[in-house]
């Protein structure tokens, strides 16, 4: 009964125990490129403080921050992303989350995510106009 009991918590806990938080998974996954507050690099990687919130409240917006490569193949599941993602927003963003602003969910990360995406670049500069005016 003890060993039935010990391979349970092995089967079902564990992953859980294991699972890192928000925070951490940005730590690990983005901020290598992003750097500690989500600023980038100029003319190398984007400024997610102006960016993130801005293109979540587009429907193009949500889609290429779910398809952009750093996003779509990272090593976390589609919980874990939608997690991080919803953690940038809230404490990364120089643009504040408005009180309809729609959380990313595990469901929209795995319908859009394993979509390839081509011309990035000219992709999120058409998003960054759109956001300026």
């Amino acid at each position: 009964m003890r060993a039935a009991a010990l391979m349970l918590w092995a089967l079902v806990l564990a992953p859980v125990a294991s699972a890192y938080s928000p925070q951490v998974n940005y730590q690990l996954q983005c901020m290598g490129c992003h750097r500690g507050d989500g600023s980038g690099e100029s003319g190398r990687v984007p400024n997610v403080r102006t960016t993130l919130v801005p293109f979540s409240a587009l429907a193009a917006g949500r889609d290429f921050v779910l398809r952009v490569p750093g996003v779509a193949q990272a090593k976390l599941s589609d919980a874990e992303l939608a997690a991080l993602l919803n953690w940038m927003a809230e404490k990364l963003s120089d643009v504040p989350m408005t009180a309809d602003f729609v959380l990313y969910t595990a469901a929209e990360v795995a319908a859009v995510r394993q979509q390839p995406m081509a011309s990035v670049q000219t992709r999120r500069a058409a998003l960054v106009a759109q956001i300026s005016h």
